[in-house]
């Protein structure tokens, strides 16, 4: 057998002798690439065990000691989507998924227009809802310019230990909002609004509506009684 080639200190083996050089190395009959070598793996292990620059460790060190930044107890993390021209919000951690639009398969003498039918989410069927006769636009809310950029999901949520879909036909994404900035409903708000917005609140050009959803989840009850 022949020996193993010594692992130099300034070059590698792999760049004089191997398949990054003239491939005139003799284990390559034996072990076809570098990789597959004892040398290159010893120069891996030794590249990993090498010691700690003193730099490093002092940045680390420091970095570790420090406090964690503190998260504002005012701010509420929200995911912001669309349905229809209504700009939504709710608690992020209400959703479990976000899903590819799939098929919706209306149930005989149950759908209804708020209650859609039965949806396959990952070999599983569940309850399917819209909130479009949940929430109507108001007076005062620019129509929504479609863009095509902006791609239709399937939003499962749970609430009150049950889980429930319903479609969005645009997700901007979840942000972070301070409670202080949201505004109470006002007076012109759609009616049907009311059962189920709480407040309002203003993304760079956009007015959102915050979503109860304890109150959604009682009305995903009635949709189905």
């Amino acid at each position: 057998m022949s020996a193993v080639p010594q692992l130099q200190k300034d070059v590698p083996c792999w760049k004089t002798i191997g398949i990054l050089a003239d491939r005139s190395c003799e284990q390559l009959q034996q072990h076809v690439h570098c990789r597959n070598c004892p040398t290159y793996r010893l120069a891996g292990r030794q590249l990993l065990d090498r010691p700690m620059p003193a730099e490093y460790r002092t940045e680390l060190t420091h970095r570790l000691a420090g406090k964690p930044p503190e998260r504002q107890a005012d701010y509420q993390r929200l995911l912001v989507f669309r349905v229809a021209s209504v700009w939504l919000a709710m608690p992020s951690a209400c959703f479990e998924q976000s899903l590819s639009p799939a098929s919706i398969v209306r149930v005989p003498a149950r759908s209804n227009r708020h209650f859609l039918g039965l949806v396959n989410t990952h070999g599983e069927l569940q309850l399917c809802f819209t909130l479009e006769h949940f929430i109507g636009p108001d007076p005062d809310e620019v129509a929504v310019v479609e863009s095509t950029r902006a791609f239709p999901r399937l939003l499962v949520v749970r609430l009150q230990g049950q889980r429930w879909v319903f479609p969005a036909d645009e997700v901007l994404g979840t942000i972070e909002y301070p409670l202080s900035g949201l505004q109470k409903l006002p007076a012109n708000v759609d009616k049907s609004s009311q059962r189920l917005v709480s407040a309002l609140f203003d993304l760079d050009a956009l007015r959102i509506k915050l979503i109860d959803e304890e109150r959604l989840a009682v009305l995903f009850q009635e949709a189905l009684s």
